[in-house]
């Protein structure tokens, strides 16, 4: 499963570069609107755009521009995904925030997301701090939005949590073996080791019997 989700998570980025531009259109493409977990889950669309107009503010926040406000809000409140093609999936940051807790409120617009029938991620940047705004963020001075990171939506307990190395820790909590060698490891902050260990923990889940599924989690 984890080298199942980083090839995914390859070619949904490869997806992402096109969308990297102020406002275009998609030529002759088509976005998938999906307004429940068990639509995603079964790829079961329930509104569609044949070459839509898309807002990417960046790789991670990408809005749909229909020049209809009405249609805009509908899309806003009324669908939790979007898919375009086979592997690149984003999540409406709108719904996160109304039904999540935790760190849903950094996540806006639609964002890349990954899934399977028991566990759900999204790909993010971190948060904008003070410093990062002021006084810029890398070598030139200037502020950028850095490498993306990954959010973990925990169904159970309706948070959107960022992995840093004290969350991630948390999770393999309750997969001992897991958390030992992660703890064991050098370089445990590492981002690296931080995306190893948390593949290793979505692997885990996916195969666990005793994990509840997505869709005994939220309502359908």
């Amino acid at each position: 499963m984890k080298t199942i989700f980083r090839n995914i998570i390859l070619l949904a980025f490869m997806a992402l570069a096109s969308f990297h531009a102020s406002a275009y259109t998609v030529p002759h493409d088509t976005i998938y609107f999906y307004s429940t977990w068990q639509e995603i889950l079964d790829v079961q669309p329930v509104a569609m755009i044949v070459d839509p107009v898309c807002d990417a503010v960046s790789p991670y926040e990408i809005y749909i521009e229909t020049g209809l406000d009405n249609v805009n809000e509908k899309i806003r409140k009324d669908y939790i995904a979007l898919s375009q093609g086979d592997s690149l999936w984003l999540i409406n940051g709108d719904y996160l925030k109304r039904n999540f807790g935790g760190d849903a409120k950094n996540i806006n617009g639609f964002s890349p997301f990954f899934f399977d029938e028991k566990t759900a991620f999204v790909v993010s940047p971190r948060p904008l701090n003070v410093k990062d705004i002021l006084l810029g963020n890398d070598v030139d001075g200037m502020t950028s939005y850095g490498s993306p990171e990954y959010y973990y939506i925990d169904f159970l307990n309706k948070r959107v949590e960022r992995v840093t190395y004290t969350y991630l820790d948390k999770l393999l909590e309750d997969y001992r073996d897991l958390q030992m060698r992660y703890e064991g490891m050098k370089d445990y902050k590492k981002s690296y080791i931080i995306e190893d260990y948390f593949f290793k923990f979505v692997d885990r889940v996916s195969q666990d019997i005793m994990r509840p599924y997505i869709l005994d989690l939220v309502d359908q």
